[in-house]
């Protein structure tokens, strides 16, 4: 049974492609000619209808664009007036979160700036630890450095070596105040 709708088929679609490409010229134009009659008569002026009906709503447009322009200017002036008694309201929220965030600032931590301070101070008091050191090292390593010149042209004197111990009782004395 499958089968036999499938020659039917084969059939119809070769009679179809007969009667569109094997025919003359001629044939071809009054087909499309009977074609375009019989949709045109189908239509039943329907675009003569839609003409009228696009006519009336392009007379009235400028009567609907007056109306619309004259209710979205009174729109336009109730949000206006909305925005603007709405407006103190709003202030007020915001001078109220700024008392808040005021509040919350001086509630989280009063020690805070005091600790701050003192770490500042401790950093402070730690950098001019570590020039002073710095400078003494360059001291000590210039020291060092002659006596050990000194030590080997063999004109080392003993007796010199009081810068050394200055320094290092001038470092002491410093820092335990």
């Amino acid at each position: 049974m499958f089968k036999q709708d499938i020659k039917t088929i084969i059939q119809d679609a070769g009679t179809f492609y007969d009667t569109i490409f094997n025919h003359p010229k001629e044939n071809v134009d009054k087909e499309i000619k009977s074609f375009v009659r019989e949709f045109e008569s189908n239509r039943n002026n329907r675009e003569y209808g839609n003409l009228e009906k696009c006519i009336v709503l392009a007379q009235g447009a400028p009567d609907k664009f007056s109306s619309g322009t004259f209710l979205f200017d009174k729109k336009l002036n109730d949000v206006k007036e909305k925005l603007n008694n709405s407006k103190p309201a709003f202030t007020s929220l915001l001078e109220e979160l700024e008392t808040l965030k005021q509040s919350r600032r001086l509630r989280q931590d009063p020690y805070q700036q005091d600790r701050k301070q003192f770490i500042d101070n401790q950093n402070q008091a730690k950098q001019e630890f570590d020039n002073e050191f710095r400078e003494r090292e360059q001291k000590l390593i210039k020291e060092y450095r002659t006596m050990m010149e000194e030590a080997l042209r063999g004109a080392y004197d003993p007796s010199s070596a009081s810068v050394t111990s200055n320094i290092t009782s001038g470092s002491s004395s410093k820092h335990n105040d």
